[in-house]
C-alpha cells in the first residue's frame, strides 16, 4: 500500500472514524460524570542497600549492581505481597475500630458510615479490645479466617471497593528513585485520612516483615553452626581428657623434653662409662705388674692377709661411697663414710709400712715402695671397679626407660594428632559461626535500617480531575480502533483489487477495466460520469485494436465474453461496451443467457438464449439467432457465456469467434479452480483471452486511465503532490465535465 492509497483509505472512511471517536468520547463523558475525587500521598524511604554501612565491611565496598537490583526487587515484592497488604488492611480496620466517630485525620464521614455498615455494634463488642491494638488485631484475624465465606467479610477484605481489601491496597505504587537508595511509595484513594494512614501502616508492616524474613533466614544457619560448634567442643574436650589421663597414668609431664633429657643423660653416661673402663684396665695392668715383683714370706703373707681384709673392708666402703655419690645426695652419711675410709686407708698404710720393713723386692727395691705403689694401684682399681658396676646398673636403668618411652611415643603422637584434628575442626566451625552471626547482625541492621526520609503528608487537595483526559483518550481510541481495523482489513484483503494484481494472478493481458459505480456514496469527489465515459471508450478502443485483422470483411467479428465464476458482471460490462460501440456507429448484436437489469436501455440488438442442451450442442452461431436476425448485418457479435467453472459451454462454437474476453471482478480473489478453468477454456478455444477487470475502485483506475478527474481543494492537491513527489499536477476543467455529460447523453 502506497502513501497515496493510505491517505485515500483514510479520507474515504474519515466520517466513520470521526463518528466512532465522538461516540466513544460521549460515552466516556457520561460514565465519568460522577467520578469521585482522589487524594494521593507519597513517602520516601532510604534503604541503604547500595551505599549504606555494612557490618561485614565498615569501609567503602564496591557496589554490585546486580545484587543491589535483586535486593530492591525483593523489597518491592515484599511491599506488594498479598500477606503484607492483608496485614495493612486489617490494621487499618482496627485503627478505625478504635475511633468513636469520624475523624478527618483518619476517615471522613462518608467512609465512616460505610465502615459502620461493615462492623456492626454487636460485632464490634466481640472484636474490639479498647486497651490493646494487638489483641483486637488478633481477634479480627481469627474472625476473618473463621467466617471467610461471610458476605460482609468478603466485601470488607476481598472487594476492590473496600479500603481494607488487599485488592484495593494493591494499587499502591512502589518505585526506585533513579539509581539511588531511595524508594518512593505512593497511594491514592477517595479519603485523605485513609490515604495517609495506609502508607504509614504499610511502612510499619513491611519493615517488620522484612526483619522477620531476614532473621528467619539467618537464624537457622546460626543454630546449625552453634550445634556443630558445641559438638566439636565436646569432642575436643574428650580428646584432651584422654591425653591428660595418659600423662597421669604414665607419669609424663612433657614427653618431648623428658625423652630429650633421657637421651642426653644416656650419651653422657656412656662416655663416662668408657672412660672408667679405660681406667679399670690401666689399674689392673699396673697391679698385676707390681704383684709379680713382690716375693712375700709367711710373715708378710699373714700381714698381707690382714691388709687384704682391711682392703676388702675399704673396697666395700668405697663402693658405698661411689653409690652415694651417684644416686643419693646425703652429705652427712657421705662425710662419715669418707672419714671411715680415710681411717681404713691409714691403717692399711701402717700395716704396709710394717710389712715393708721386713722385706724388699728381688730387684732390691724397697718393698715399702713397691707396696705403696701396689696399694695406690689396688685402690684405683677398686674404685674403678666400683664405678663400672654403678655404670652398669645405670645402663640397665636407661634400658628400662627406653623400653618404657618407646611405645608411649606412638600413642602420644596419635593422641596429639587427634587433638589437632578436632581443634582445627572446632576452629573452622567457630569461624563459620562467627561469620553467620556477623551476617545475621548485618541483615538485622540492614532490614531495620530503613529510614523514612519523607513521611507521607496529609493530602489536603485532591488530584487534578482526569475527566477531560479520559474523554480525550476515549475519542482517540474510538478513532484508532476502527482505523486499525480498516487498515488491517485492507492489508489482509486477498482480492484482486488492482489491474496490476489482476494481470499477475490470471496471467492474462489486460484489455481494460471498468470502475465500481456503486462507490458514489464513499468517494464523493470523483467525477463518475467522466470515469464511466473514459472507461467505456478505452474498452471499445482496445477491443477494436484486438479484433483488427481478425475475420473476413463479409462476416461480423465474433467476441466471446465469459468469466470463471458467476457474479463477475459479464452482462453489465458487455452492455456498456456494446453501447459505446454503437455510439461509434457500429452495428452490435449481443447474445446473453438472461435479460438486462431493469433500467438499462440497450442501443443494440439483444437476444436471450436458453442455456440448455441445444445451446451446448450447437454447431453454428445461426442456431442461436432467431428468425429475422442476420449475423452478416452486424459489425460485432457478442456471445455472453455463463460461468465456465460451473456451467457447460458449446465447444463447437468457440472456433467461430475471434476474440475472448475474460471478465473478472476486482472484488474477489483468484484461486486454483479459476486458473484451471481458464487454462482449459483457452486450450479449447485455441487463443489466449484478454482480461477485463470489472468493479475496480475508482482510485485504482488511475493505473489504467491515468489521472482521475476529482474535485480537490488546494490543500489536497498540495498533499497529493508531496506524497507522489509531483508538486505540479494538471487539473481537469469544466470542459471535461461537459464532454463527459455529452457522451453520457449519447449513451
Amino acid at each position: 500500500m502506497t502513501l497515496v492509497q493510505f491517505f485515500r483509505l483514510l479520507n474515504r472512511n474519515l466520517n466513520l472514524f470521526l463518528l466512532c471517536a465522538i461516540t466513544l468520547a460521549v460515552v466516556t463523558s457520561f460514565l465519568t460524570r460522577n467520578m469521585p475525587k482522589t487524594y494521593e500521598s507519597q513517602a520516601e524511604i532510604f534503604t541503604g542497600i547500595a551505599s549504606g554501612i555494612n557490618v561485614d565491611a565498615v569501609e567503602n565496598v564496591k557496589v554490585d549492581f546486580l545484587t543491589s537490583a535483586t535486593e530492591f526487587d525483593n523489597l518491592i515484592n515484599i511491599i506488594k505481597s498479598r500477606q503484607t497488604l492483608e496485614e495493612v488492611g486489617m490494621r487499618l480496620l482496627v485503627q478505625h475500630m478504635m475511633l468513636d466517630s469520624a475523624d478527618p485525620a483518619y476517615i471522613n464521614e462518608q467512609n465512616w458510615n460505610d465502615f459502620r455498615w461493615k462492623i456492626s455494634d454487636s460485632l464490634e463488642q466481640v472484636l474490639l479490645d479498647p486497651y490493646s491494638v494487638e489483641n483486637t488485631l488478633r481477634r479480627v484475624r481469627y474472625y476473618k479466617e473463621k467466617y471467610w465465606d461471610d458476605e460482609k467479610v468478603q466485601y470488607t477484605f476481598e472487594s476492590s471497593g473496600s479500603p481494607y481489601s488487599w485488592k484495593r491496597i494493591s494499587s499502591i505504587g512502589v518505585s526506585r528513585i533513579q539509581s539511588s537508595d531511595l524508594l518512593k511509595i505512593y497511594y491514592s484513594s477517595n479519603d485523605p485520612g485513609i490515604t495517609q494512614n495506609t502508607l504509614l501502616i504499610l511502612i510499619e508492616v513491611f519493615t517488620k516483615n522484612m526483619a522477620m524474613i531476614k532473621s528467619g533466614q539467618s537464624a537457622s544457619v546460626v543454630e546449625y553452626f552453634q550445634a556443630k560448634v558445641d559438638e566439636a567442643a565436646g569432642e575436643l574436650n574428650e580428646a584432651e581428657d584422654r591425653l591428660q589421663q595418659f600423662r597421669i597414668a604414665n607419669r609424663v609431664i612433657n614427653y618431648q623434653e623428658q625423652t630429650r633429657s633421657l637421651t642426653i643423660e644416656k650419651e653422657r653416661m656412656e662416655d663416662e662409662y668408657q672412660a672408667e673402663i679405660a681406667k679399670q684396665q690401666a689399674a689392673m695392668a699396673t697391679l698385676k705388674k707390681l704383684e709379680e715383683q713382690l716375693a712375700l714370706n709367711n710373715v708378710m703373707i699373714q700381714l698381707g692377709n690382714d691388709i687384704l681384709n682391711k682392703k676388702q673392708e675399704l673396697i666395700d666402703l668405697r663402693s658405698k661411697i661411689a653409690e652415694l655419690e651417684t644416686y643419693l645426695n646425703d652429705a652427712d652419711l657421705l662425710q662419715k663414710l669418707r672419714s671411715k675410709a680415710l681411717s681404713l686407708e691409714e691403717e692399711v698404710r701402717n700395716m704396709l709400712s710394717q710389712r715393708f720393713a721386713y722385706s724388699r723386692t728381688t730387684e732390691g727395691i724397697s718393698v715399702a715402695t713397691i707396696i705403696e705403689s701396689w696399694l695406690d694401684a689396688s685402690l684405683a682399681l677398686d674404685a674403678a671397679n666400683a664405678r663400672v658396676n654403678v655404670f652398669l646398673q645405670r645402663k640397665e636403668y636407661f634400658r628400662e626407660q627406653y623400653d618404657k618411652y618407646a611405645p608411649l611415643g606412638s600413642r602420644f603422637a596419635r593422641l596429639e594428632r587427634d587433638i589437632d584434628i578436632k581443634e582445627a575442626n572446632y576452629l573452622e566451625l567457630l569461624n563459620s559461626l562467627n561469620q553467620a552471626l556477623l551476617r545475621q547482625k548485618g541483615e538485622m541492621v540492614s532490614s531495620g535500617g530503613q529510614v523514612v526520609t519523607q513521611p507521607p503528608p496529609y493530602p489536603h487537595e485532591p488530584n487534578p480531575d482526569k475527566k477531560m483526559m479520559l474523554i480525550m483518550v476515549g475519542g482517540i481510541v474510538g478513532f484508532i480502533v476502527p482505523f486499525l481495523f480498516i487498515v488491517m482489513k485492507e492489508l489482509l484483503d486477498s482480492s484482486i483489487k488492482t489491474p496490476e494484481r489482476g494481470e499477475e494472478n490470471t496471467g492474462l493481458k489486460l484489455i481494460g477495466a471498468y470502475p465500481d459505480l456503486t462507490a458514489r456514496s464513499e468517494v464523493k469527489n470523483v467525477d463518475f460520469e467522466w470515469l464511466h465515459a473514459k472507461s467505456a471508450a478505452q474498452l471499445a478502443q482496445n477491443l477494436r485494436l484486438e479484433s483488427k485483422g481478425k475475420g473476413s470483411r463479409q462476416m461480423a467479428k465474433g467476441i466471446i465474453v465469459f468469466s470463471t465464476r458467476a457474479g463477475d458482471g459479464k452482462q453489465l460490462t458487455t452492455h456498456v461496451l456494446a453501447n459505446e460501440l454503437v455510439s461509434l456507429n457500429f452495428r452490435i448484436l449481443v447474445m446473453a443467457p438472461k435479460e438486462l437489469p431493469q433500467g438499462e436501455t440497450p442501443y443494440y440488438d439483444h437476444i436471450v438464449y436458453k442455456n440448455d442442451k441445444d445451446f451446448v450442442n450447437a454447431e453454428h452461431i445461426t442456431e442461436l439467432i432467431p428468425m429475422g436476425f442476420d449475423p452478416m448485418l452486424y459489425d460485432y457479435v457478442f456471445l455472453v457465456l455463463g460461468a465456465v467453472l460451473t456451467n457447460p459451454y458449446p465447444l463447437n462454437l468457440l472456433d467461430q469467434f475471434n476474440v475472448a474476453l475474460c471478465v473478472t471482478g476486482a472484488f474477489r480473489d483468484w484461486n486454483r479452480a479459476d486458473e484451471t478453468a481458464l487454462k482449459e477454456f483457452s486450450e479449447t478455444m485455441g487463443t489466449e483471452p484478454r482480461l477485463l477487470l470489472n468493479g475496480v475502485e475508482p482510485d485504482y483506475m488511475s493505473s489504467v486511465l491515468g489521472e482521475i478527474a476529482k474535485d480537490r481543494s488546494w490543500l489536497r492537491k498540495f498533499i497529493k503532490g508531496i506524497l507522489s513527489l509531483q508538486l505540479k499536477t494538471k487539473s481537469f476543467g469544466r470542459g471535461k465535465k461537459r464532454e463527459t455529460k455529452q457522451i453520457k447523453g449519447r449513451l
